[in-house]
């Protein structure tokens, strides 16, 4: 079950890895399992003895006043406190509910005009990031690429959000500095959330699912700034966001190894098609016709699943 008060346990997963994974739709399907549980508290254990999310909490508002203070952030405007209707599921203890814009800088980055975007500067637009995988498909610089817009400005270790069409699930970490189109948002948890936790928060059903309820736009469906800001986003200790980040690392890789594995089967099994049919359209005699349909006969649940 991916939403509510769902009954899904790590253990319960992880015996049954191979079997979730073989349903229609099962890899994908197994990411936002796995994404959900994540933001659920139920994916790793927790420690009672760790420092409460509470904490965190506090300390962010410390530096945001900070930062303002310096003059290096804008003051935000105030958010509301979230409601019980807003709450999707129960946290476990020490965990907190926030809001996006309380726990991280959505809405305060940096923007930069195209005449003033140095040569040889990472320029990241929304075809070069595959839709759900979020892999990179290319990395195009402002040589090649010449910005002739506004473009915002990101750094080594942000969380890059696309709030153009969120149903595309598009969110990376920045590997390099670079600046990117307005369509995406440079974020991140002031140091002292994990960028990761956060990106993996964005790319879970319960995110995605608000964001999507959130569009403003029928053509170019997009998630404004005020609404992600509101977004309601559940916060472990930080000593469990890093415990969260590795084991969902540690799964996603392997539902990597299971979706490389299912295609290779799917390569073999059309080979394996296309051999059987040619064979038997391409029978001489009557003895070679009856051979290769009865090959066909015993191997057909196999050939023509």
């Amino acid at each position: 079950e991916l939403g509510g008060k769902g009954i899904m346990t790590k253990d319960i997963l992880l015996e049954n890895f191979d079997l979730l994974a073989d349903t229609p739709g099962g890899v994908q399907k197994l990411r936002e399992l796995i994404l959900q549980m994540a933001v659920q508290g139920r994916l790793v254990p927790q420690d009672p003895e760790e420092e409460p999310a509470s904490v965190l909490l506090e300390r962010i508002k410390e530096e945001k006043k900070r930062l303002v203070k310096e003059g290096k952030i804008k003051k935000q405007k105030s958010l509301p406190p979230i409601e019980p209707d807003e709450v999707p599921f129960e946290l476990p203890e020490g965990w907190e509910w926030t809001r996006l814009g309380e726990a991280t800088s959505y809405g305060l980055s940096e923007k930069i005009n195209p005449e003033l975007i140095e040569n040889n500067v990472w320029v990241l637009e929304l075809e070069d990031i595959e839709k759900v995988t979020s892999k990179i498909l290319q990395e195009k610089y402002s040589d090649e690429r010449k910005p002739k817009s506004t473009k915002a400005i990101f750094r080594t270790g942000d969380v890059i959000y696309c709030k153009l069409r969120p149903y595309l699930d598009k969110v990376i970490i920045a590997n390099k500095d670079g600046v990117c189109t307005t369509e995406m948002i440079p974020l991140n948890g002031f140091d002292i959330i994990n960028n990761n936790f956060i990106r993996w928060f964005l790319k879970s059903p319960a995110f995605i699912t608000y964001a999507n309820k959130s569009t403003h736009g029928m053509n170019l469906p997009r998630l404004g700034t005020d609404k992600a800001r509101l977004a309601p986003m559940p916060l472990p200790p930080i000593s469990e966001q890093k415990r969260i980040v590795a084991k969902v690392n540690q799964l996603m890789a392997l539902c990597d190894d299971l979706e490389n594995k299912k295609e290779n089967q799917k390569t073999i099994h059309t080979r394996l098609n296309k051999s059987a049919l040619h064979n038997l359209r391409e029978s001489n005699t009557s003895e070679e016709l009856t051979a290769n349909w009865t090959r066909v006969k015993n191997n057909f649940n196999h050939l023509f699943t």
